[in-house]
């Protein structure tokens, strides 16, 4: 049954209203759909650009590449001294203010740090690298380090722009870069050299042509960052809130430090070292097939940041409270089948990498066990303490979490072997999120549940 032209207006009507009365305003649920919808091509795109990857390396190979990979995470770290995680609050609040002096204070003050920051630690990492060769496998040698090198300002200045992008709420622009662009580009350099040239792809090429697919990326959102900026940030006189920005900024770079050391890149960094580079490659496939359960949630996270901070600014727990539940809720929709999937298929799956990534199935599933709980309540209550100004209690749970997982990934590696570093990772990563869950309870006032608590309930609208 079709509904009469006149009756449609009136059902999109009642549709906006249920959604505003739930939490979810009209342009979020937009940010949302465009936000999972670049994603999820995003993710597509990455796995089908990771499969040609490994094919062409095989699994010693392509550990090598993600071994360097990681140590290029690290360094990109330093680089971009978690200014890309501060813009998205600062940009967001002052572009929301309509102060166009601090607003373009930050982005001159920022984006000239990240720069001057990246690049340094990029050239003291690559010689120190150089020295140090002989020790390294034969394959990674000197168009490995320089592509290594280029790779560290030129990832740390993308995730800048598209956290300026986010800040600005422009979803699409922010995401089509690094999610889009960067892989296709990479991909299409991949084919080209294994299918038209006819070339054997090595572990130094493949880190070049992911560095001229990041420079790539780059360019297309530095672009989109110029045509966001507000007409009067452009010309108005920077004003600087340093003592500000550098108390968040350090907040926020501990706890991207302790990440680190908690998630998979950590891992693979133990595991390349202690095993050897084909227990790393079998576990970096494990943990990218493992994060696709995460990718969806954080989509839907991405596109609510800006409201979490405004909400809990103006004081309206209620309205806070109601939207962290559809949230979680949405987080569990999209998590819970891509599991189902990695679960009933992984073999499968695998199977696409090449014959010998299919011993990665154990770790696939111990990291995803980990990764659903992560993707349905852990990512919103650590967003929860450093949206609303609780950087450092976050911290504190991160950190101490942090030291966990490097005690446990170094007694149950040499014991369990790739597997003993899942269980550490995924051991850790519980332990932290029931920390954050309780201290989002305390210090914002927020129970982060897929149903609405009794007392939200008993306090009605905001």
């Amino acid at each position: 049954m079709t509904l009469a032209p006149a009756a449609r207006p009136r059902r999109a009507a009642r549709l906006i209203s249920r959604l505003e009365r739930s939490g979810i305003s009209l342009r979020m649920a937009r940010g949302a759909v465009w936000s999972v919808g670049g994603n999820a091509a995003g993710m597509a795109v990455s796995f089908v650009v990771q499969v040609i990857l490994a094919r062409s390396l095989a699994a010693t190979q392509y550990g090598v590449y993600a071994y360097a990979l990681a140590w290029v995470n690290v360094a990109v770290l330093i680089g971009k001294l978690e200014f890309d995680t501060a813009a998205i609050r600062f940009v967001g609040a002052y572009d929301g203010q309509r102060d166009d002096a601090k607003l373009h204070g930050f982005l001159r003050y920022a984006g000239g740090m990240v720069a001057r920051v990246a690049i340094v630690v990029a050239v003291v990492a690559a010689l120190g690298v150089w020295l140090f060769r002989s020790h390294l496998p034969d394959t990674v040698g000197g168009l490995a380090i320089g592509g290594a090198a280029f790779l560290v300002p030129l990832t740390a200045l993308m995730m800048f722009g598209g956290s300026v992008l986010q800040g600005f709420q422009r979803v699409p622009q922010s995401q089509l870069p690094p999610l889009l662009l960067r892989p296709a580009v990479f991909g299409a350099g991949v084919l080209l050299a294994t299918l038209g040239l006819g070339r054997t792809l090595d572990v130094g090429a493949a880190i070049t042509l992911n560095a001229f697919a990041t420079a790539v990326a780059l360019a297309a959102s530095l672009f989109f960052v110029l045509r966001a900026l507000p007409p009067g940030a452009r010309h108005a006189a920077p004003a600087f809130e340093k003592p500000v920005w550098t108390r968040a900024v350090r907040g926020f770079l501990v706890i991207s430090a302790a990440q680190l050391i908690l998630s998979q890149q950590a891992d693979i960094l133990v595991i390349g070292t202690m095993l050897g580079p084909r227990d790393a490659g079998l576990y970096s496939v494990a943990s990218q097939l493992a994060t696709l359960i995460g990718f969806a949630a954080t989509a839907i996270v991405f596109v609510v940041l800006p409201v979490v901070s405004s909400l809990y600014a103006q004081k309206r727990r209620a309205e806070l409270q109601r939207l962290v539940v559809r949230i979680v809720q949405a987080c569990a929709a999209v998590s819970i089948p891509i599991t189902a999937l990695l679960f009933l298929g992984g073999h499968f799956i695998l199977g696409w990498y090449g014959a010998d990534f299919e011993d990665a199935r154990v770790l696939m599933m111990i990291l995803s066990s980990a990764q659903l709980f992560h993707a349905t309540i852990g990512i919103i209550s650590g967003f929860l303490l450093t949206m609303t100004g609780h950087e450092w209690e976050a911290s504190r749970v991160i950190v101490g979490t942090a030291l966990l997982n490097l005690a446990l990934v170094f007694v149950l590696t040499p014991l369990l072997g790739a597997p003993g570093a899942a269980l550490a990772t995924a051991l850790a990563g519980i332990v932290k999120l029931s920390l954050l869950w309780w201290y989002a309870r305390r210090f914002v006032g927020i129970t982060v549940l897929p149903y609405l608590p009794a007392v939200a309930q008993a306090e009605g609208p905001a």
